[in-house]
């Protein structure tokens, strides 16, 4: 009987240590001291790849307006664009200094998030040759490192998520913001994500931080801190 008592003692003892540790290790999120879940390369986020949702963000972001792109206006924008296609939710960002964004989104919707992505059109690389132009969309990501944290728990193994999509179409409109020649052209993209799947009803804290520090080639350069202050409704 006290062989049972003394096995008793030592298993409530560990299950409060290991209650202490979580408490101390995570951050509240949604209510939950756990860790928010992220889609990742491989996997079907609604019966779509991962990879096709890549092309669909590139494909919305491209088409936002020069003078509304927040790459281009940075710390000036207080309010993020916010594109919805199905069940997604795509986020974009200055990928320049500090910068705050409000942003709404809609109830039971994941939420795409860019860290470091990059896209190349055929015009681009000056070839059509899979190859050639994931070579020119996925070259600015070398030398990058980054954060990811959402309501105050840092998402772990998101700098193993390098994903790269096969070639698909990408209507490029006048007026850009990446000055991009306009037309129909094949493209591909490749890079970094924080893809989460749906946050509780309620106000969310997410925030990115990412540079690039490339010593052969400082035009790839990059360092930003962005804030997502979500409202899902």
């Amino acid at each position: 009987m006290l062989h049972t008592n003394i096995k008793l003692y030592h298993v409530t003892c560990f299950m409060f240590i290991t209650m202490v540790a979580s408490i101390g290790t995570f951050s509240v999120y949604g209510g939950n001291s756990t860790s928010p879940n992220t889609f990742l390369k491989g996997s079907t986020p609604y019966d779509v790849p991962y990879e096709d949702w890549m092309t669909k963000w590139w494909q919305w972001n491209i088409q936002i307006p020069k003078d509304q792109h927040p790459q281009l206006l940075g710390s000036a924008l207080g309010k993020c664009p916010v594109g919805v296609s199905g069940n997604v939710s795509f986020l974009t960002q200055s990928l320049q200094g500090k910068t705050e964004y409000s942003c709404t989104i809609p109830a039971e919707q994941a939420i795409m998030i860019p860290v470091s992505t990059g896209e190349c059109t055929s015009d681009e690389a000056k070839s059509s040759v899979p190859a050639e132009m994931m070579k020119c969309a996925t070259e600015g990501n070398k030398y990058l490192t980054f954060d990811v944290a959402v309501d105050g728990v840092h998402l772990s193994g998101l700098d193993q998520n390098d994903a790269r999509s096969e070639v698909f179409n990408m209507t490029v409109p006048q007026g850009n913001f990446l000055d991009l020649k306009p037309g129909q052209w094949n493209a591909v993209t490749g890079g970094y994500f924080a893809f989460l799947e749906p946050l509780p009803v309620g106000n969310h804290e997410v925030a990115v931080s990412a540079r690039v520090t490339n010593p052969i080639d400082p035009s790839y350069n990059f360092n930003y801190d962005t804030t997502y202050l979500l409202k899902v409704q």
